[in-house]
């Protein structure tokens, strides 16, 4: 096997500057260009789902308590004690989430009420948001209710400061109030402070006391969710295993990535789809070794005249053309893997290309997150390809070698 080894490795880095040796240079860095192009794509849309992440997953919780069906569930002080007893754990936040109708000085919009308890400032929330203007919706200031208000929303209302009183309004369940003419409950909330995290928050939420939405809705020790505060450094999944292990059936606890399933499912498709066309590309530069390997065979029929007669099997004969075109993949696949990390590494480094600018945070460089395991898997699937295109020739120089050794023995 070694002898036939070292032939392939001087057929593939033969001196002589023929054609054939020009086609196999061509083949070898159309290979480590198309997979530099793919794993560099790939580590792309690492750095953008992670950047993605840490933008719009940053507000909501490490772990979320919700029912399985349905809308809200009653709060259980025995359970909640038991989850915080749990290593990691260190709080929860309850909350009690309701779409309502808020009006001021004539205008109106669709809000969704995010009544929350008094430990909201350890929510990751809170913690997250760029800006977040007073502390003091946990109480009532002149027998109204306090908020703070998504920035979005008082641009909406054209809120000229934000201590403002407004109007909510909720539709009304109560057959007797219908019957009454009063479809909804009208609820007076004063305006205390503005935060800001995304845009699509900044436009969808105020944020009140708990027992306010309680009142409001008529929901008393109700709750949409429960946020679980945990520990820096805790190990997620086994929190979330040893919460759920304590839940009743009718409740599930999730983590940040399920809570943003949507997201992660088409970036994950629109992953496996630049995956998908950019093998394409790998294929085809693939497609150069079988004609490389089919020339070669023609420029060698005298080698393999002389091989045979030799005394090589035809199949040893065929197993060194083959070699000769895992050679030049391999060569391709490392020349590859070289430039996408050298690129990768001066991206990550100087920062040579930057996305445009990202809402007040200014320009940010291009995010790139290589991952072993791309690396590993273009590799392969380079080297199958690449496999696949000396086969053919591969097997088309065992019919030659057969020939000659039949003509040898007449």
């Amino acid at each position: 096997m070694q002898i036939y080894f070292f032939i392939a490795k001087r057929y593939a880095k033969n001196e002589k500057k023929t054609l054939v040796y020009r086609l196999s240079r061509l083949t070898c860095y159309s290979t480590a260009l198309g997979t530099a192009i793919l794993i560099l794509i790939l580590s792309t849309m690492n750095g953008v789902e992670k950047l993605y992440a840490s933008l719009f997953y940053a507000y909501t919780s490490a772990l979320k308590i919700e029912r399985k069906t349905g809308k809200t569930f009653f709060s259980n002080t025995k359970l909640k004690a038991s989850i915080t007893e749990i290593p990691g754990v260190t709080d929860i936040v309850e909350i009690l989430e309701e779409t309502s109708l808020i009006r001021y000085n004539g205008k109106q919009a669709i809000v969704t009420i995010k009544g929350v308890s008094d430990n909201f400032k350890q929510s990751d929330f809170y913690r997250n948001c760029r800006r977040i203007d007073a502390i003091t919706f946990t109480g009532t200031k002149g027998g109204k209710e306090q908020a703070i208000m998504g920035i979005h929303i008082r641009r909406l209302l054209q809120l000229k400061s934000s201590n403002h009183t407004i109007e909510v309004f909720y539709p009304q369940i109560n057959s007797l109030n219908l019957s009454l003419g009063k479809p909804y409950k009208r609820e007076i909330l004063e305006v205390s402070g503005l935060f800001s995290i995304t845009d699509t928050i900044d436009s969808k939420y105020i944020i009140t006391p708990i027992n306010f939405v309680e009142k409001l809705t008529n929901c008393l020790h109700k709750r949409t969710y429960w946020e679980v505060i945990i520990e820096n450094g805790a190990n997620v999944t086994k929190t979330q295993a040893d919460i759920q292990k304590l839940l009743p059936k009718e409740l599930k606890v999730s983590n940040r990535y399920e809570q943003n399933a949507a997201k992660r499912n088409a970036i994950y498709i629109e992953r496996l789809s630049v995956y998908f066309i950019f093998t394409l590309v790998l294929l085809l530069a693939s497609l150069h070794i079988f004609f490389m390997l089919c020339m070669l065979i023609l420029e060698k029929k005298k080698d393999i005249a002389l091989l045979a007669a030799l005394g090589a099997a035809p199949t040893q004969i065929g197993k060194l053309f083959l070699y000769n075109g895992l050679l030049v993949s391999l060569e391709g696949i490392l020349y590859g893997l070289i430039i996408a990390v050298t690129v990768g590494f001066l991206q990550q480094k100087f920062e040579l290309i930057t996305l445009t600018k990202l809402s007040r945070t200014g320009s940010v460089a291009y995010p790139v997150a290589m991952q072993g395991s791309d690396c590993l898997s273009i590799a392969m699937t380079t080297l199958i390809f690449g496999a696949f295109a000396s086969f053919w020739p591969a097997k088309q120089a065992v019919k030659l070698a057969n020939k000659e050794k039949n003509r040898t023995n007449h």
